[in-house]
């Protein structure tokens, strides 16, 4: 049963997969429906994203750079939606990740686009939300990386 919607991919579900579970040397099969989701535009990342892995996981970004269709750029109305995301939700980045924080952009575009959000974070606080918080807030369905692969009916083994 493929979803009716694209997933926009957030960096903690990317680097569970990569570092975690689905190591690309162990898993490749994974990589290439992943390769191939992205390639037919039924899944995407944001720029924000790569420029957070950049810092934490270059050989993922360097991947993912190569399939530069699937990267959403800072389009000027996600700009606007994670402005107003940050404003709502003020803690859902703490002050000094400020400069690389993709978690408002991912939210940001999945609302805009249409998307579905699949992230590894699971429920923050009140005092400091994560990204499942704000979708539930916003009305926007978040996922886990493995309801992505079920969905998708992704057979690895």
């Amino acid at each position: 049963m493929k979803s009716d919607a694209p997933y926009c991919i957030d960096s903690s579900a990317l680097i569970a997969a990569w570092d975690e579970r689905y190591p690309p040397d162990h898993f490749p099969k994974f990589w290439s429906f992943l390769d191939g989701a992205l390639v037919a535009g039924n899944a995407f990342i944001h720029q924000s994203v790569i420029d957070e892995l950049t810092k934490k996981s270059k050989d993922l970004a360097t991947w993912l750079k190569e399939r530069n269709s699937a990267i959403i750029e800072y389009e000027e109305e996600i700009q606007l939606k994670s402005k107003y995301i940050l404003q709502k939700y003020p803690r859902l980045v703490m002050e000094r990740k400020l400069a690389f924080a993709a978690d408002p952009f991912v939210i940001s575009t999945s609302i805009i686009k249409g998307y579905i959000v699949v992230s590894e974070e699971g429920f923050g606080s009140k005092g400091k939300p994560k990204i499942p918080d704000v979708c539930l807030s916003e009305g926007q369905k978040c996922i886990k990386l493995l309801e992505m692969i079920r969905t998708e009916s992704w057979i690895i083994g």
